[in-house]
């Protein structure tokens, strides 16, 4: 028999658990949005609303949509795709959304540490993942998903198609701001040589006050928009009690709009627009360069899912989704075909092609009863298969889910430059201030301006984002060449390696057999005509 939720009265979804301690009794309820209310309710002593109500109340809406969907990751069938089972625990690949440095990351890592349940949760920066393991008699992966949310970044299982399309739509809002800011740096720059350089002479009082005005239109776009993803990532880190590389940004920014519009209406003092847009203009550029090596990097692992079919064909003849396999199930692989599923050949004689797991490009020959890999390309004839395991616990998904639990183990450089960019920012707000109040007591009137200049110079971008990045970018290009990397530390252990040992000639070479050399035996022809 369904539960109903003791606030709304609608059904409460089953492996859910949100209860509010009411008239001496726990409710139950539907959704996190009416535990929130009804909390609410109870804590301002309001209970007797429960006493003399006659009708449920209307479902609460304080919680997105989203969330509210995210209690269907719950259901075992949902989770069989994307889910791996061990004895005690359960693990995912994650997808996040908002994730831009390591502060992000050691914020979540260091949250959801915490929560209960959680055995453990690794964040790359680089490709925007978490491998996160709990304990599946403890939590819920909706709850888990909902706690990552609260700290103000989008999670959900991992699927290629769908981060791709994120990815997308991301680029895409970072192309609009950055026209923007583009546009605005060459408008207001154009008005800064007129006020500045004084290149008509000396200006009128009018004149001047009008380019100012119109300087202050340009600039106020591009802080309000342009600007806004340093905003949020600033907002995460001060609400997260932790120190981001756009928290001196992000104040650099405010502070000298601000002045700026107090010159601009007091017609006192000098203006910075164009500072502004060209700041903000610059590092948009770096950021976008920035996440397109880091979305080829982690296109290289998850490219590997994308040589599973998406349907696979029954005996009976029937399509299905590859997703929706189980164990046990019987299917046809047609010539020329990748294969859908890891499984056991049931009849014939057939020639497969796995050059993208061992490296060796002629075919293998394959009979009855031996065993097949998905992902890997049928020959000319087509078989039957008995599917042995799903898509989640395919050796494909094991390469990719290796990879990226390599990407995710910090080598000791990473630790190290994530460590140093924490206090790195926290020493910079300090110099800063240490900056003003020197300058405040020689030169009042450029005090501001030089902590301003400190705060813009000391960014620590680099720092945060060129280790990951650079190691992440080397694993995708060592991945290319056909050579995956199982732990983090491989980059630091490498350059002290003088043997290679190599077991198979076949891995170093490509296989494709060309004609070297031509030879025209003529004279052999006439003597024998």
């Amino acid at each position: 028999m369904s539960k109903t939720c003791y606030h709304c009265g609608e059904d409460v979804p089953a492996n859910t658990n949100f209860n509010v301690e009411i008239l001496g009794a726990d409710r139950e309820m539907c959704c996190p949005g009416c535990e929130s209310v009804a909390q609410t309710i109870v804590d301002s002593g309001l209970v007797s609303y429960y006493q003399y109500r006659t009708a449920p109340a209307e479902k609460a809406d304080l919680v997105p949509e989203q969330l509210r969907a995210l209690i269907h990751y719950d259901n075992e069938d949902v989770q069989a795709e994307f889910v791996r089972n061990h004895e005690d625990t359960k693990e995912v690949t994650l997808s996040l959304e908002g994730v831009s440095c390591a502060a992000c990351a050691w914020l979540i890592e260091k949250r959801m540490s915490v929560e209960p349940g959680v055995v453990s949760i690794r964040v790359n920066t680089t490709t925007n993942r978490a491998l996160l393991k709990w304990d599946k008699t403890a939590t819920q992966l909706s709850q888990l998903l909902s706690s990552i949310h609260t700290l103000g970044y989008k999670a959900a299982p991992f699927e290629a198609d769908k981060q791709e399309a994120a990815y997308h739509a991301t680029m895409k809002q970072y192309l609009y701001r950055l026209g923007i800011a583009g546009l605005a740096t060459m408008q207001v720059m154009m008005l800064a040589v007129a006020l500045y350089l004084e290149v008509f002479g000396n200006l009128e009082p009018e004149f001047k006050s009008y380019f100012r005005w119109v300087s202050l239109i340009f600039a106020t776009p591009v802080l309000l928009y342009s600007a806004l993803p340093f905003y949020i990532n600033a907002w995460r880190s001060i609400k997260g009690r932790t120190l981001g590389m756009d928290v001196p940004v992000s104040i650099a920014l405010i502070f000298a709009y601000v002045a700026s519009l107090v010159a601009t209406v007091t017609e006192q003092g000098e203006v910075f627009f164009e500072s502004i847009s060209m700041f903000t203009f610059f590092l948009l550029i770096g950021r976008y360069l920035e996440m397109r090596a880091r979305r080829k990097a982690a296109a290289a692992s998850g490219n590997l899912l994308k040589l599973i079919p998406a349907i696979a064909n029954k005996l009976n003849g029937e399509q299905v989704p590859v997703k929706s396999l189980q164990i046990g199930d019987q299917i046809k692989v047609l010539p020329g075909e990748h294969i859908p599923a890891d499984g056991v050949v049931l009849n014939g004689r057939i020639h497969i092609d796995e050059s993208m797991l061992t490296g060796e490009s002629l075919p293998v020959v394959k009979g009855k009863d031996d065993f097949v890999y998905a992902g890997t390309l049928n020959g000319d004839e087509a078989f039957d298969l008995e599917v042995r395991s799903t898509k989640a616990d395919s050796m494909i998904s094991s390469i990719v889910r290796l990879q990226d639990e390599a990407q995710m183990s910090k080598p000791k450089i990473a630790e190290i430059a994530d460590i140093v960019a924490r206090y790195f920012v926290a020493i910079i707000l300090v110099i800063a201030a240490g900056t003003w109040f020197f300058w405040h007591q020689t030169e009042p009137d450029d005090a501001f301006w030089i902590m301003l200049s400190v705060l813009v110079a000391t960014c620590p971008c680099a720092l945060s984002l060129a280790t990951p990045t650079a190691i992440t970018c080397s694993s995708s290009r060592m991945g290319t060449l056909g050579i995956l990397s199982r732990r983090g530390h491989v980059f630091e252990t490498l350059c002290k390696v003088n043997h290679l040992v190599v077991d198979k000639t076949g891995t170093l070479t490509h296989g494709d057999i060309e004609i070297a050399r031509t030879l025209l035996l003529v004279n052999n022809l006439k003597k024998s005509s």
